[in-house]
């Protein structure tokens, strides 16, 4: 099912399949996200579509990128932040090319801040 965007629920069931368009890259922003790219390589992490990190530069909308970021002190098997308060939050951002995703697959509510565990892995039941 490429040039979509899959949303799953938390239970692994698809909510809605929406085009693969810029316009619709931003309804996956801060959600746990699966980008395959042309050479069909992945990549997996937190949505930024507005690319967030540089406000000012981007503003809020989406230009030729966005950035999937995951946690660099996450114990995943207790999924929680480890390390000293200078360290703690510490993310990874990876730049992804617009052009060069083929299909994207997001989980609904899947960030911690929406009550989900925290974790760096796609991860749907």
């Amino acid at each position: 099912m490429n040039n979509k965007i899959i949303f799953y629920k938390l239970n692994g069931e698809i909510s809605k399949i929406e085009e693969l368009t810029n316009e619709n890259l931003c309804h996956i922003n801060g959600m746990m996200t699966r980008c395959t790219l042309k050479d069909g390589s992945e990549i997996v992490g937190f949505a930024d579509s507005f690319t967030q990190r540089d406000i000012n530069l981007y503003g809020h909308k989406l230009h030729d990128n966005i950035f999937l970021w995951t946690w660099d002190n996450l114990d995943e098997e207790n999924h929680k932040l480890i390390g000293d308060e200078n360290n703690k939050y510490n993310q990874t951002f990876k730049k992804v090319i617009t052009d060069e995703i083929i299909k994207v697959e997001s989980i609904l509510y899947s960030n911690p801040r929406w009550g989900g565990r925290l974790t760096n892995k796609f991860f749907i039941k």
